[in-house]
Order: structure tokens, then C-alpha cells, then sequence
């Protein structure tokens, strides 16, 4: 698949990358035509170095406006702060058959520890809306899923690095959900994980201040999540 990463210069676009290049053509997003060019030039040499001749994808720099204009799946890899402004900026350029992937985790930090909280000013009228509700409501018609926001991006990035952690998938739309859990498949060891429509969102997303308070406060190492179905002991059987 054509897949452009918006902000994909930042560190989760950078691991989306690196993953992706093995079998899909990926557009490295950036408001800075030349730094997207730089990093692209940067990763796909990592890429090529360790796929060897399995590599099957392309990676290109292009500006934000050309990713959204070229690609037929769309990540928001954004810093929350400039996501609405830039998607609202980008919209006219969607296409109704695109998907898009929301990453986005807006969050606060208060002395050493961060909270969830809203990508618009408390008070407002969508100030308890998901990142990826707030995006849905920007890009509709074309279908949000939410995805990647527990997947700490330095694993993505270290392209040794076996992942082993569950990606979970809120969405409204059935075929864009597959393709997605499609997507999450082909970087190895991530299984996508379906936790409902659109609005629980929110779940997602807030799950990770709490894995940073969790790494900050127990000496964890970017820690993740992985869900583990309850095995009954022989006595209960």
C-alpha cells in the first residue's frame, strides 16, 4: 500500500517507517520538504542495510500537503498540539476511500507525572472528545481508526528489537479496521486487537500517561501491553 505519514520526521513516524519499508511504499510526511527528504534518505538506507534484498517497499520524503494527496492510507503522527490546526489545513485534500490512522495521545505533564487530557482548551465544547473522534470530526467523511498508541516508539525504531505487544484497534468502519489490523500484522510479532467503535478512543489513548507514570514511578523501561487470557489451574477445571 501507498501509506504517508503525517509528521512522520518524529519518532513514531521514523519506527512506522522502518517497519512499513519492508513490503509498502511509505511517504515521510513534514512541513520541511528538505528534512523530510534528509530522514527518508536516513531510513531507507537503515532499511535497505537490514532487509537486504527482501525489501519491497520505498521510502520518500515529500511535504504533508503531497501525503495526504498521494497516499491511500493517512497517519497522524502529529505532536497533539498541531494536529488540528494541520489537518484542518490538509482536509480539502482527502479523498472519502482513504484511511486514516490516528496515533494521537494529547496529554499533560503536572510536576513529574503526565495526564490525559483533550486536544482542544478545557471548556470547550469537544474538550472531552478522543484525539480520534476530534480527527474523525476534521477528515469525515473519510474513516478514522485508532491505533499504535501503547507501541513505545523507540521499539518501533530499533529495528532489532522483537516487539511482542498487542495493538489496540478502536474504529466505526469494518473494512478500514481490517485493513488496518492488516497493516498492524505485517510488522512482526504486533497482533491487533479490536476494543470497539470509534468512541472508546479515549480508553486507548489514556492508557499511555499511565504506562509513563508506570515506567517513572516502578524503574520501567518504556513499558507496554500485552493481554494475557486467564488460564484456569487444574483445580478449577
Amino acid at each position: 500500500m501507498k501509506i504517508g505519514l503525517l509528521g512522520g520526521t518524529g519518532n513514531m513516524g521514523r519506527g512506522l517507517t522502518i517497519r512499513w519499508a519492508l513490503k509498502h511504499e511509505i511517504l515521510v510526511g513534514s512541513r520541511n520538504l528538505d528534512k523530510a527528504s534528509r530522514i527518508a534518505k536516513g531510513l531507507s538506507n537503515l532499511a535497505r542495510g537490514f532487509y537486504q534484498s527482501e525489501m519491497g517497499g520505498i521510502i520518500t520524503g515529500v511535504l504533508n500537503e503531497d501525503a495526504v494527496k498521494e497516499s491511500e492510507v493517512i497517519v497522524v503522527t502529529l505532536p497533539p498540539k498541531a494536529t488540528v490546526p494541520v489537518l484542518s489545513s490538509l482536509n480539502a485534500n482527502l479523498r472519502p476511500s482513504q484511511i486514516v490512522i490516528s496515533t494521537v495521545v494529547p496529554m499533560m505533564r503536572k510536576k513529574e507525572l503526565f495526564y490525559y487530557s483533550s486536544l482542544d482548551p478545557e471548556g470547550t465544547k469537544r474538550d472531552e472528545m478522543s484525539a480520534a473522534e476530534r480527527i474523525q470530526e476534521i477528515v469525515g467523511p473519510s474513516p478514522v481508526v485508532s491505533a499504535f498508541q501503547t507501541v513505545p516508539a523507540t521499539y518501533l525504531s530499533n529495528i532489532d528489537a522483537i516487539l511482542n505487544i498487542d495493538v489496540l484497534i478502536a474504529g466505526n468502519d469494518e473494512l478500514s479496521i481490517n485493513i488496518v489490523s492488516r497493516l498492524v500484522r505485517d510488522i512482526p510479532n504486533l497482533r491487533p486487537l479490536r476494543v470497539g467503535p470509534l468512541e472508546n478512543s479515549k480508553w486507548i489513548e489514556s492508557f499511555t500517561p499511565l504506562l509513563i507514570n508506570a515506567a517513572i514511578l516502578n524503574g520501567l523501561h518504556d513499558p507496554s501491553i500485552r493481554i494475557v487470557p486467564w488460564m484456569p489451574t487444574s483445580d478449577e477445571l
